[in-house]
């Protein structure tokens, strides 16, 4: 490559004394290099990302996921709050109908196993056909009403039914077995169903966020006062689900409990699957926001299969140009979320958020195998250039230097061959003629040629006496190495008396000297230069 350099300046410097046709083809030498440098400019940008559009990609594609989901899940919670307020209407009538059949009110249903037995008869049927038609794991019935008042925890009991799918698995979510979490036994044995392995007589309320207060509150309309509990964790159990929690309230305002349904963690997973995308694993998690944090220990969390989110963690929100970072301690997520409005109480301030993310180290690899390809594919090009370059400078420097070669070896033809270049032709023709000893004048070279050696020659006189004799001694076929014993001069300063030389005769190199000191030999006018 050097090399090539060092002839394409010897042949600039010579093309600036000739006429245009050498310039021309000179340029286009040039312009081939100017390609290999603007492809290597490309490459250059391809690997600092210039022209890579992941970014904007990925924010459409999670535009697009997030929407899609959030209809899904919004659908998803809608129907289920449906079902949940169709429960409370047919509840609130059943129970006021038997209260009335009973001729109690309903401050009397405690302390009476009996009428509470009754009460959970008539709404069993109602919280079965719930849960078999709502898109959930469980439904249940919670009335502001205990069996023993007098035992030391009865604040927070409560009597009710809560029936759940036992076996869920990702082929078939929704299960057709129902086991008997909470309520009588009496009713378990009447409908044969398999009580399960943690059942309870009553529910533990405190357990339940708000319930308390929902029961305690002056409500109206239950349509208006509903809300979905945060990730709490079954009493005795390893699991952990969110509650919808509905008023059942009478005609006259009297709040008779709460009912609802219950999605569990593990029945989130199952209905909200990871996507496996080229950007790495699509998780969906709706959780709460607080402090600017996405709190998943608090809400619920698609399929992780294959990552490390944690569904304990609570996750930081950096906001993005295209996307969000999702924090959690131990790695990061890149995603987007939404608020969802998914309760509707005065009771519960929580802002819910659905979100759509991915292993943030899933998409930094797919981003290293799309450089991958822009590097490939600009090696390919920036090679093409080069041999493209290299075949173009080879077509237009070869026959230069063949055509010098002959010159020096005197193997001039009776007709010459053409070179393609214009001022090399004139020459090998002029030469030519003089070896067939055909005594030519001065004026008969062609006008540029003379020209160019008598610039060349009118510049000795710019040359210092020692200049001179260092001239001398090549024209007399003396090697560099010679010179500082023939001269007594050291090595060094031969070097500059070279460098002061080729300045003044406007020559680039020692090369280029004895190709001029050639041709003024073969001219016959090598005497001038003395």
């Amino acid at each position: 490559m050097l090399k090539k350099l060092k002839e394409i300046r010897a042949l600039n410097a010579f093309a600036k004394k000739q006429s245009i046709g050498m310039q021309r083809k000179l340029m286009l030498y040039w312009v081939s290099m100017i390609l290999v440098v603007f492809s290597t400019v490309i490459f250059l940008l391809s690997i600092a990302g210039a022209f890579s559009q992941d970014d904007k990609q990925l924010h459409e594609v999670m535009k697009l996921y997030l929407k899609n989901t959030q209809d899904h899940l919004v659908d998803h919670f809608d129907n289920i709050t449906a079902k949940s307020l169709n429960l409370s209407k047919e509840l609130s009538r059943e129970i006021e109908l038997e209260l009335s059949k009973e001729g109690v009110d309903f401050d009397e249903i405690n302390d009476d196993p009996q009428l509470l037995l009754h009460l959970q008869e008539v709404m069993y049927p109602l919280v079965n056909t719930t849960l078999q038609t709502a898109d959930c794991n469980g439904a249940y019935v919670i009335l502001n009403a205990t069996i023993n008042t007098a035992l030391s925890d009865a604040v927070n009991s409560r009597s009710g039914i809560h029936l759940r799918y036992s076996n869920l698995s990702s082929s078939s979510p929704v299960s057709p077995t129902v086991v008997y979490f909470r309520g009588i036994s009496d009713i378990a044995l009447q409908k044969n169903l398999e009580l399960h392995n943690r059942w309870n007589l009553e529910f533990d309320i405190s357990q339940i966020p708000l319930c308390f207060e929902m029961m305690n509150a002056t409500l109206d309309r239950p349509a208006e006062n509903y809300y979905w509990t945060k990730r709490i964790n079954l009493k005795d159990t390893w699991e952990s689900s969110m509650l919808l929690s509905v008023p059942i309230v009478s005609s006259d305002g009297t709040v008779y409990g709460v009912c609802g349904a219950e999605i569990s963690a593990l029945y989130f997973q199952f209905s909200y699957p990871m996507v496996e995308d080229k950007f790495g694993s699509v998780v969906t998690v709706l959780a709460p926001i607080e402090d600017n944090r996405l709190v998943l220990a608090k809400g619920l969390v698609g399929s992780v299969s294959g990552t490390y989110l944690d569904s304990q963690e609570s996750l930081v929100i950096h906001q993005g140009r295209y996307f969000n970072e999702y924090d959690t301690g131990n790695g990061k997520y890149i995603g987007l979320h939404k608020i969802v409005p998914i309760s509707n109480s005065e009771l519960d301030d929580t802002v819910w958020a659905v979100a759509i993310m991915v292993p943030q180290d899933s998409y930094v690899a797919y981003i290293a195998d799309i450089k991958q390809n822009w590097i490939i594919a600009a090696m390919i090009l920036l090679c093409i250039l080069l041999a493209f370059s290299f075949f173009l400078s080879r077509r237009f420097v070869r026959p230069i230097t063949e055509s010098l070669k002959r010159f020096q070896q005197e193997e001039m033809l009776e007709q010459a061959m053409s070179s393609g270049i214009s001022e090399v032709d004139e020459l090998a023709e002029f030469l030519n003629a003089r070896a067939r000893n055909q005594r030519l004048e001065q004026g008969d070279l062609p006008p540029n040629i003379a020209d160019l050696f008598d610039q060349f020659i009118e510049r000795k006189h710019l040359l210092t006496t020692a200049e001179r004799n260092i001239l001398r001694y090549y024209i007399e076929g003396h090697e560099i190495a010679d010179i500082p014993d023939l001269a007594f001069i050291s090595m060094s300063t031969v070097r500059k008396h070279n460098r002061n030389i080729y300045e003044k005769l406007g020559v680039s190199s020692r090369d280029e000297l004895m190709l001029y000191i050639d041709l003024l030999r073969r001219c016959g006018r090598l005497n001038e230069l003395l």
